[in-house]
């Protein structure tokens, strides 16, 4: 990961300006335009998507990488505000536009020609855009937390949480163990990725804690797999209260997980928090025991967020800029009216799903960030 600077932010904001910009234009009616024609209005906001997209690459890349924040002193007393996850408009916009992308693409291509089959792609991909928008919309500018995590930054409010020191000391991923190791092909399965927590306790050398992602659906899982990875680039060595809420078994009162996870917070000596959860094998012994026990917080403390990084990963994101490519070359010979209706309807479409898939591509690949935080092991268990 790279730190984000002022200018990879300007460069990455006039870029996806551009690309709305593009995607508008093809909903502008053209008088007197034959079914067809060039589209200069289309393809001269894409070109200037794509060379400012490749100076935010160029800008990224030329950052400084980031590095561990500096260890601050140990602190006794535990922030009674926990500042939620920051938004992150850029996502947003990033969203709406791919799910955005194939109507736009067969709208164009479109151009009220009269065709059936283009009316009917155009409605479905319409249909699909409007059903996927509110879910991008209610994930990313909606609360950042989910219920479990607000529970525990109210207690953490009202005075009292659950805490236990810690050392965040690696980032682990575990990775689903492949035909050779088995013998047999194992069902799809993603990734695991955890902080392993070191406890300071003095009880000889007790089990590291995994302090995971928090949990969501949609585009908010992808919310809790970033939040992480930023923490892994930025925490590792930090001396950290780990906190969980006074009310913990409330929290387990509707249990949807047989790992029976619960919100945990990671407050570190140099003012920050990070959002996750722990499974049962982990919490069991703190809370059931007693051995986390309840802590006051102090009310004129604040946890804040980490600094956010660049979202560019080079070995992540490399195949969906390689997609997006693909696609701007696919719709090239439709915005120049090179090609027939049909033939620029079959391009525009295809040109539309790479964007799409791109799209998905670049916001997964965000979640496995840079390969080099993660110690990587293979799952010993299903």
């Amino acid at each position: 990961m790279r730190r984000s600077t002022p200018l990879a932010r300007i460069l990455g904001a006039a870029a996806l300006l551009c690309a709305a910009v593009a995607l508008g234009a093809t909903q502008a009616a053209r008088a007197g335009t034959a079914t067809g024609a060039a589209r200069p209005d289309i393809l001269i906001p894409l070109l200037a998507a794509g060379v400012l997209a490749a100076g935010w690459v160029l800008a990224v890349r030329a950052a400084p990488l980031v590095e561990p924040l500096p260890a601050a002193p140990a602190r006794a007393a535990i922030p009674a505000v926990l500042a939620a996850v920051r938004r992150d408009p850029g996502h947003l916009a990033g969203a709406l536009l791919f799910v955005w992308a194939p109507y736009a693409a067969a709208a164009a291509a479109y151009a009220g020609s009269g065709s059936a089959a283009g009316s009917l792609i155009c409605l479905i991909a319409f249909f699909f855009a409007i059903g996927t928008s509110p879910y991008a919309l209610r994930d990313l500018l909606g609360r950042q937390l989910g219920s479990a995590e607000r529970l525990l930054r109210e207690d953490a409010a009202a005075g009292r949480v659950h805490a236990v020191r810690v050392r965040i000391d690696r980032a682990v991923r575990e990775d689903p163990p492949g035909p050779a190791a088995t013998g047999i092909r194992p069902p799809r399965a993603d990734a695991s990725r955890r902080l392993e927590l070191i406890p300071g306790t003095p009880d000889g050398a007790p089990p590291p804690v995994g302090f995971r992602p928090m949990s969501g659906s949609g585009f908010r899982t992808l919310t809790g797999d970033k939040h992480l990875a930023e923490a892994a680039a930025q925490l590792v060595g930090h001396e950290a209260w780990l906190c969980w809420p006074a009310r913990w078994k409330l929290a387990l009162a509707a249990p949807t997980d047989r790992r029976f996870p619960l919100p945990a917070a990671l407050v570190t000596d140099s003012g920050h928090v990070v959002w996750g959860r722990t499974f049962e094998e982990d919490w069991d012994r703190y809370l059931r025991s007693g051995a986390a026990p309840e802590h006051p917080t102090d009310p004129g403390l604040t946890a804040v967020p980490l600094p956010r990084p660049a979202r560019f990963v080079p070995r992540a994101h490399g195949r969906g800029l390689l997609a997006l490519a693909a696609a701007f070359l696919t719709a090239l010979p439709c915005l120049l009216g090179l090609v027939t209706p049909p033939v620029a309807l079959f391009l525009a479409v295809s040109a539309g799903l790479l964007v799409l898939g791109a799209g998905l591509w670049i916001s997964g690949s965000a979640t496995r960030a840079d390969p080099r935080l993660w110690t990587v092991r293979e799952q010993t268990r299903p």
